[in-house]
């Protein structure tokens, strides 16, 4: 990946607000093909909010968001539908049916955005399943009776059903055990690499970026910071430098 590399997630003067409060303010952010490009912050500052409004579940006060190429805010139904195939999301919880088993979940995806027979979506729904890799009997199951790494994988074999372009993570690794997390980091740095796939991940986790990010952009003041991790570590707003140098930092880095 080049620093030229093509922005598939362009925007520019982003504003939301609720009420009388004001979440970013002004905010230009591109993220380049083929990378995995952090957000991260602090409580209140709207990460998750940025990545609802990326793909179109928040609409902001002001601004622009593009991805690939379409401006969400005024896509006609038809293009959004459309740019939905184009990328897929891991909500925090995982956002699993409860009342479906594993593999019903993975099909909703492919049920509601293509005409494939069942046997096809049933060879691929096994696919995804054993490519973030969960056992072939898990397919049966309900999420009640999975672990909580095991469901966080169930949502991103859903997320993956379609072979987006673009993969969108809300905490990943949150509510994981360092191992359960380092082990879904590796996961999704092995996806990313192998399916050329765009990460936009929004993390507390310090660890998942020294593990995963090729950026970082951190929302302070409601505005945004953008770097690779050295840059970033030798910035000295006083809430990134505390960030990057204090104790869960240092735990990352083992110093």
């Amino acid at each position: 990946m080049t620093a030229a590399a093509e922005p598939v997630v362009r925007i520019r003067g982003l504003r939301t607000q609720f009420g009388g409060t004001v979440i970013h303010d002004g905010i230009d952010l591109d993220v380049r093909r083929g990378e995995v490009m952090a957000i991260v912050g602090g409580s209140g500052t709207g990460k998750s909010v940025l990545l609802r409004s990326i793909i179109g579940l928040n609409r902001p006060t002001a601004g622009t968001i593009e991805v690939l190429g379409q401006d969400i805010s005024r896509a006609s139904e038809a293009r959004m539908q459309r740019l939905k195939k184009r990328w897929g999301v891991l909500f925090q919880s995982g956002a699993l049916f409860s009342s479906l088993t594993v593999a019903q979940n993975v099909q909703l995806p492919l049920k509601e955005f293509t005409d494939l027979s069942p046997p096809v979506i049933d060879d691929l729904t096994a696919v995804k399943i054993a490519m973030v890799g969960l056992p072939h009997d898990s397919c049966g199951k309900y999420p009640s009776q999975l672990s909580g790494g095991m469901q966080k994988r169930a949502g991103l074999a859903r997320a993956l059903a379609l072979d987006p372009e673009i993969l969108l993570l809300d905490e990943p690794t949150s509510g994981l055990d360092p191992l359960g997390a380092a082990a879904f980091d590796a996961l999704i740095g092995d996806l990313q690499r192998s399916l050329n796939l765009t990460v936009i991940m929004v993390t507390h986790d310090v660890d998942s970026l020294y593990a995963i990010a090729d950026r970082i952009a951190v929302l302070v003041d409601r505005h945004v910071i953008v770097g690779t991790l050295e840059e970033l570590l030798a910035n000295p707003h006083p809430w990134i430098h505390e960030y990057f140098h204090g104790p869960r930092a240092r735990a990352a880095t083992g110093n």
